[in-house]
């Protein structure tokens, strides 16, 4: 044996010496957990990540090299581009806030444009969706509805999660986003389910799901001249009725006319937006606590991005099925020849 190739051979006992004991520990706490970690749902899955067992770097170590198993392309998920009707989507979110969904094009004259680009912010942002399922993003899906309808359609980035229902596919996505974070990042991120004011008292839910058009645009009504955070302009101000009339989209959307007074504008706006969200679908999934944050929600900002974790969904390194001893079968292979 030449010099060169003994010294490679022990680098690579010496390289993955510490890996296999490692390895070996997380994958044994996985194996227990089960043969594919997506089916016990995503309320099961957080819990268990968030778990003494599961925050352990070696577990979160073992989730991470799917690609490095057995059968290393068995984990791969497909990400492309997409643009769904709104309609064809349903969310997998459990609220879905009214001033989230209607702050935006009800202070600000450019929402209405943006809409046909497919993205309303004008950011150049997608929503991230699986299948039929809305997985990030559902105020931008729910702003877009509100404004021009079901038919209106949304840029997204479209995952091909594991599973069959909303519970399995978002069980999915938190699996990816705990292989992606670093190891020693503990909880995995997570976002607040209650909105809270300036003294971070919790403000009272303005859940839309499954309101009727009666009872929305009651509740647009009462916020009439509230501030919208996001924009720093109030919801439905004077300036604003007087210059949204103008707009050929709104038009279109709305039923507006350039002779109408201040207030035909805002009752026409009102009865149309309460209108398409009382048409929104039911939700699929758990609470806010237990839903994906691609980037990093409250509790991980700067961690984790989208990309990132798009970037270890294509690879098929997230570890989510039952071959983890088949990587320390492989790892000793190379070791002991």
């Amino acid at each position: 044996m030449s010099f060169s190739s003994f010294k490679k051979e022990q680098m690579i006992f010496e390289n993955f010496r510490k890996f296999l004991n490692e390895e070996s520990a997380g994958a044994e706490v996985l194996r227990k957990a089960g043969e594919d970690l997506t089916k016990f749902g995503v309320v099961k899955v957080v819990d268990f990540l968030n778990s003494p067992s599961g925050k352990d770097p070696k577990v979160r170590h073992a989730l991470r090299v799917g690609a490095e198993d057995g059968a290393p392309g068995d984990e791969v998920m497909s990400i492309d581009p997409a643009s769904p009707k709104v309609g064809v989507l349903g969310p997998t979110q459990n609220e879905i806030s009214l001033m989230k969904s209607i702050g935006w094009p009800l202070s600000t004259l450019d929402s209405v444009d943006n809409v046909a680009t497919g993205d309303i912010t004008g950011r150049e942002k997608r929503i991230v969706s699986s299948g039929n399922l809305v997985i990030d993003g559902h105020h931008r899906w729910s702003s877009t509805w509100a404004v021009a309808g079901k038919g209106a359609g949304i840029n997204a980035t479209n995952i091909s999660l594991p599973g069959t229902s909303a519970d399995q596919k978002l069980a999915g996505a938190q699996l990816a986003i705990a292989a992606t974070i670093d190891v020693g990042s503990g909880p995995i991120p997570s976002a607040s389910a209650k909105d809270t004011d300036d003294e971070g008292k919790p403000l009272p839910s303005d859940n839309i799901l499954n309101k009727g058009a009666k009872d929305i645009a009651k509740m647009i009504l009462d916020r009439e001249g509230q501030i919208v955070p996001d924009t720093k302009q109030p919801l439905l101000g004077p300036e604003y009725l007087e210059k949204i009339k103008l707009k050929p989209a709104a038009q279109e959307y709305w039923g507006l006319r350039p002779d109408m007074t201040s207030e035909q504008v805002k009752g026409a706006i009102v009865s149309a937006v309460a209108r398409n969200l009382s048409q929104l679908p039911p939700a699929q999934g758990p609470e806010r606590d237990y839903m994906p944050q691609f980037d990093g929600g409250d509790t991980h900002k700067g961690q984790v991005s989208l990309g990132d974790v798009a970037s270890t969904m294509k690879k098929g390194e997230v570890n989510y099925k039952s071959l983890y001893e088949s990587t320390i079968s492989r790892w000793k292979q190379l070791i002991e020849g």
